[in-house]
């Protein structure tokens, strides 16, 4: 876990700071700011669903549809792939109505369908918009590299579930990264007006982040006025603490939510955040069985 300033100065540290993470999902917030920055025409809710890993509700599913007919773009061009909901229950609806998932029930059919109106503004051609040479992901790189402070490209990278490009560094670096995201500091005009736009959409529209039961869209309608979150996947959290101008990333060994959520909680409550009692229930300390009895407990001691 690291928290971090803008200059990159740890504030937390646990573990090997050098150690290689990739935020995957973390960094649809960055993604999204190479296409927020050119300050196209759009909407809040569709910001919000351009930087989610959505459940694929109803909601979801029409902002990414009509956000695609309103620039012109098609369906057939998103390479993320399909698959149901996240959701259990909305999984279960989902089952019951079509014959197979459509590509925008996808968790970053949002994020792709940026992609394309941003090789659109760019005037290039959409396909292969996944490449590392298209100029889209070109963007994309530059502006992890000024977020980060390094090239990112001297770092390991691979693809991710979605077949676009997955970046990583070390977690010091990351926790620098999101407090640039959080306090503008360090980074041009047009990115901080970026950043801003992507922060107000979030906290505006939480539902478009992730969904119902979702510890994303928890934070955003809780805290969204002071903290920009983003889960990644493997057991990655991270948040622009807006309003403490710092970056905060944690990272589970074992790759699983429930060790990073409750870590999570405890590093918000020690930072003096207000935490609902809705948002609370993210964080509960209690282990429970399959039948739902309480079987022990969680702990964790914060070390310098």
């Amino acid at each position: 876990m690291a928290l971090s300033d803008s200059k990159g100065k740890l504030i937390i540290s646990i573990g090997d700071m050098e150690r290689i993470v990739y935020p995957r999902s973390a960094t649809k917030l960055f993604q999204c700011l190479a296409l927020a920055s050119l300050k196209p025409d759009v909407s809040q809710k569709e910001y919000s669903v351009i930087c989610s890993s959505h459940n694929g509700q109803e909601e979801h599913v029409e902002v990414v549809n009509q956000f695609l007919r309103k620039n012109n773009l098609l369906l057939k061009h998103l390479i993320c792939g399909s698959h149901w909901s996240l959701e259990k229950k909305v999984l279960i609806d989902q089952v019951r109505k079509f014959e197979k998932p459509t590509t925008l029930i996808s968790n970053c059919s949002g994020k792709h369908s940026g992609m394309l109106l941003l090789s659109k503004l760019l005037n290039e051609n959409p396909s292969n918009y996944e490449s590392l040479d298209h100029p889209v992901q070109k963007r994309i790189i530059g502006i992890l590299s000024i977020l980060t402070g390094q090239n990112i490209l001297e770092f390991p990278h691979g693809i991710d579930g979605c077949g676009v490009p997955a970046y990583s560094a070390p977690i010091k670096i990351w926790a620098r990264a999101f407090a640039r995201f959080a306090s503008g500091d360090d980074i041009s005009e047009e990115l901080n007006e970026g950043r801003i736009i992507i922060s107000n959409s979030i906290f505006n529209e939480p539902m478009m982040l992730a969904g119902e039961r979702r510890i994303c869209t928890a934070i955003a309608r809780n805290l969204g006025h002071q903290i920009t979150p983003k889960m990644g996947a493997e057991g990655v959290y991270c948040c622009s603490l807006n309003d403490k101008g710092l970056g905060l990333i944690l990272k589970s060994r074992d790759g699983s939510r429930r060790a990073v959520e409750f870590a999570l909680g405890k590093v918000l409550k020690i930072l003096d955040y207000n935490i609902s009692n809705d948002l609370n229930k993210f964080f509960d300390d209690k282990v429970y069985n399959i039948a739902g009895r309480e079987v022990g407990f969680k702990k964790i001691k914060l070390l310098n």
